[in-house]
């Protein structure tokens, strides 16, 4: 078994995935409802601070940090430590193959603070907004929007607006002032392990961003794109 301390603070457990859980991972029924990578860390996880059985329910309870750092670190005990990618550069008049190499051990873990929820003032409208952290109820609801965008990913974590409920309306007509200080606050309280991998293109120096679980070679090394 393997032990870490999570971003929120809990120790874990965990134990190496299997055929069982490259099933689950390969599932397309699964992957559509956003449910294939619940029940794998589900499996995985043997404990959880003082739990020894850890359901799913326990797994979309975590913050969404957490569930992505348990996810790094279960693909580390699994699979190793490097990760390799080949990114397409996004330049059109390029779209030459990168190789980029990522140690895991080197990606940055920003611990959780106390504080679960959070009040932010607009700095257009003075509207008061009270908001939460992700959590992995928030991610399938968010895996099940057929068109998800900015303001439902936004929506999704707001609790009230002035001590009412947010509406697809009132983020609607939202200055894009307050919006993007609003998901400026909303990035600056979150938490976890930071995936995000950047470099520039070895052929045109156009710069590449993706994100490593974005990548298929995270969890299947043998497929490279």
């Amino acid at each position: 078994m393997y032990t870490f301390v999570l971003p929120s603070g809990p120790e874990i457990e965990l134990r190496e995935m299997t055929g069982a859980e490259e099933e689950l991972l390969t599932n397309q029924r699964l992957i559509r409802s956003g449910d294939a990578v619940n029940q794998v860390l589900a499996n995985c996880i043997v404990r959880m601070g003082e739990n020894e059985e850890v359901s799913t329910k326990d797994v979309l309870d975590m913050l969404s940090g957490d569930r992505l750092f348990v996810l790094v670190r279960l693909r580390q005990v699994s699979l190793g430590d490097e990760v390799e990618l080949d990114p397409v550069c996004p330049n059109t008049a390029c779209r030459a193959k990168n190789h980029i190499l990522v140690d895991l051990n080197d990606l940055p873990v920003t611990p959780y603070g106390e504080e679960r929820e959070f009040v932010f003032t607009l700095p257009g409208s003075g509207r008061k907004v009270r908001f939460v952290h992700l959590d992995g109820h928030k991610e399938k609801r968010l895996a099940q929007i057929s068109e998800p965008n900015i303001s439902s990913a936004m929506m999704i974590r707001i609790l009230e607006i002035d001590g009412a409920a947010p509406s697809k309306k009132t983020l609607a007509e939202m200055s894009m002032r307050d919006r993007a200080a609003l998901r400026a606050e909303m990035l600056r309280v979150d938490a976890g392990i930071d995936t995000n991998v950047e470099c520039d293109c070895e052929s045109c120096g156009a710069r590449i961003r993706t994100k490593l679980e974005a990548e298929s070679s995270f969890l299947f090394p043998q497929v490279r794109s």
